[in-house]
């Protein structure tokens, strides 16, 4: 009886893995390989085009964080990830009877190009866009702001995944 139900089991197992090779399931980004073959990317501090400070770092960051673990980012490199912050928008998506603002929504937007040392553009995208909620604590400012810069880290590092997939993915 115990023999039986390992071989179930098994066969189950070899069944699982017989299907999910077939329909081509991968993990998303991990399937391809960067444009061009480059296998070291150089990313210089983004440009910031918006009236909001200090945002170029941490975004700038958040991308060499995230293609690190799939490229090797040096200065010199096979090609170059540049990046322009054209959009930093703030805007009330929910309010309360009173007409109190209780929800923000942090839009930003990006222009972004890979190009190779000679030149030649790898992959580019002049209206990368991603947004996040938050709420609004109208009783303590302090609280606001530290919830729109959570926002912000949340943009970058989400936005920074989904542009190397979808390099990644050529699309």
């Amino acid at each position: 009886m115990k023999k039986a139900g390992l071989f179930s089991s098994f066969c189950a197992a070899i069944l699982l893995a017989a299907l999910l090779a077939g329909c081509g399931y991968h993990l998303s980004g991990m399937s391809g390989k960067m444009p061009g073959e480059i296998t070291a990317l150089s990313i210089p501090v983004f440009s910031n085009a918006t009236g909001k400070p200090d945002i170029e770092a941490a975004l700038t960051a958040a991308f060499t964080t995230e293609f690190a673990a799939t490229v090797q980012v040096s200065e010199n490199a096979d090609a170059v990830l540049q990046g322009v912050i054209k959009s930093y928008d703030l805007q009330s998506v929910s309010y309360s009877k009173d007409d109190v603002n209780q929800e923000y929504r942090l839009t930003l937007i990006m222009s972004l190009k890979m190009t190779k040392k000679d030149g030649t553009v790898l992959w580019d995208d002049d209206k990368v866009t991603d947004y996040w909620d938050f709420a609004v604590n109208s009783s303590d400012i302090t609280a606001t702001k530290e919830a729109e810069s959570e926002a912000f880290k949340k943009i970058a590092k989400d936005t920074a995944r989904l542009v190397k997939e979808r390099m990644m993915e050529k699309f």
